[in-house]
């Protein structure tokens, strides 16, 4: 059966042909890299390479849930089984191999009409901006833009017109976030162990290479999972706890909304057992997006006292101080009492002082991780930026940072807009459920840099591109334009229909 883009008739179902997909494709990739082809191994796995690449060119949907999977192994590999090549160069081979595999096999079908809407549009504006800071007269180090750029900019542009035109029906939603769920859940149990159980000798050499100054916090572990770091572990369980938290007040079976209860209170005790205090916003602030898209009253007053008796409980009162997580919590609503807090004022103030002159900032890629290994003599090459909108005001000067964030808010404020628009309480939901997460991920952005890092960066891109789909469901969860309407930088102009196109 082949692959019809226009109607989408054919897909890989279910998700655990993906799953599948994807261990093969990974095991592939660490017995290249760790040169294990030997005598017959290499006759015995290229069939498997073969039949990968197969059902790729097939079906190019493959392709982002496989950019997925490896977005949340790529810490897993780096910590437990390093190898001498950079696997997150994966990610951008396989997205550009989608496009070339559009282009090739599926050009007489290939309709982007879905990928013209607001969203594509302020990617791509975002990634002009980071082109022009190749010409940033303060940049130091073009090496440093190529490889801070990626995800810094390079990711979105590339997973958001892909994910419209690829994964836009309600079983790709399901597929998806099926998908992201396991691996969530698979980082909270992987947690919970290090927590009761202890870490493991490659963890321990991991902490003991220096992250121990920021996960043992007087002698109690910050946990962190298979993450890159306790902060990125903290935010993408407060995000999913969020999201399941609001799928269980849906239009959906008791048994849906139970599995989702259960979801929600794993993934926020692991939130919990991070030590993360800005991850504490992702469920506050999607909380609080909730109650305003809800527009219910009984549902607004609900959720309105418990977001106040949570923040009263933390704010005003010393129960369970002993308890090691909900101290480490309470301090991050009361940062007069957090030291980090006046340190990161104080930085701040600093940096403040360096970019007077410098709207543009001191380029990409100038502070953080790669200022340290290309520009390690320069001033921002030995700035710690202890947030992402920090690193962006220190990198893209005051006019980035307030673009970033202007785009972000945009987006939105015009997906609110969308889901008030919806009369499928279901689509509503599931509208809804994304977007407070995502806005508990901007706030977290404060204190550190979560949306990019991954894998909070490729499931957030990709999760919210169903916001834009959703409005052209039919009731059978299939994309269904208007007739003669097409979707153009967020409004309706009149155009040729799918349908006319691919008859």
């Amino acid at each position: 059966m082949d692959f019809n883009i226009a109607s989408n008739k054919f897909y890989l179902r279910p998700i655990f042909k993906y799953l599948l997909v994807l261990l093969v494709a990974t095991g592939v990739a660490y017995l290249v890299y760790q040169n294990s082809f030997k005598g017959f191994i290499l006759p015995a796995v290229l069939p498997f390479v073969g039949l990968f690449f197969v059902a790729f060119y097939k079906n190019p949907k493959i392709g982002l849930f496989v950019v997925t999977g490896i977005s949340f192994s790529l810490s897993f590999f780096g910590r437990y089984y390093p190898v001498n090549f950079p696997i997150g160069l994966a990610i951008d081979l396989l997205m550009v191999l989608n496009y070339i595999i559009l282009v090739l096999r599926h050009w007489k079908h290939l309709n982007f009409k879905l990928a013209g809407n607001l969203y594509t549009f302020l990617m791509c504006l975002w990634m002009f901006y980071i082109i022009l800071q190749l010409g940033n007269p303060e940049a130091v180090s073009k090496q440093a833009w190529f490889y801070a750029m990626r995800s810094m900019g390079l990711y979105q542009f590339l997973s958001v017109p892909l994910a419209l035109v690829l994964l836009n029906t309600k079983k790709d939603f399901k597929n998806y976030f099926i998908l992201w769920i396991v691996f969530s859940l698979l980082g909270a149990f992987w947690g919970i162990k290090q927590l009761f159980y202890g870490v493991s000798e490659t963890e321990q050499l991991w902490l003991n290479m220096g992250a121990y100054r920021t996960h043992l916090i007087y002698g109690k572990l910050r946990v962190f999972s298979y993450y890159s770091d306790a902060g990125t572990f903290g935010a993408a369980m407060g995000q999913i706890a969020v999201m399941m938290f609001i799928l269980c007040l849906g239009p959906f079976s008791n048994k849906k909304r139970v599995v989702f209860g259960i979801v929600g209170l794993i993934t926020f005790y692991a939130l919990m057992i991070s030590g993360t205090r800005g991850a504490l916003a992702v469920p506050a602030v999607g909380g609080m997006l909730y109650i305003v898209m809800i527009r219910n009253t009984k549902i607004f007053s609900t959720t309105l006292i418990v977001l106040a008796l949570g923040f009263s409980f933390l704010r005003f009162t010393t129960i369970l101080n002993t308890n090691y997580e909900v101290y480490r919590l309470r301090t991050s609503v009361r940062p007069s009492e957090d030291a980090s807090f006046a340190l990161r004022v104080m930085n701040r103030k600093l940096l403040s002082e360096y970019l007077k002159g410098k709207p543009f900032g001191g380029g990409v890629g100038a502070c953080g991780f790669w200022g340290a290994r290309f520009s390690p003599n320069t001033w921002l090459g030995q700035f710690p930026p202890d947030g992402l909108y920090t690193k962006l005001r220190a990198e893209t000067g005051i006019v980035g940072r307030n673009l970033y964030v202007g785009i972000w808010l945009l987006i939105l404020a015009y997906g609110v807009r969308i889901t008030w628009r919806l009369k499928n309480q279901e689509y509503k939901t599931y509208c809804m459920a994304i977007l407070a997460g995502f806005a508990g991920i901007m706030l977290a952005n404060y204190g550190n840099e979560v949306l990019n890092s991954h894998p909070i960066s490729m499931t957030s891109y990709i999760a919210l591109t169903f916001v834009f789909s959703i409005r052209y469901w039919d009731e059978k969860g299939n994309v269904k334009l208007p007739k003669g309407e097409v979707p153009i930088a967020g409004r309706l102009e009149p155009k040729t229909t799918w349908g006319d196109e691919a008859s």
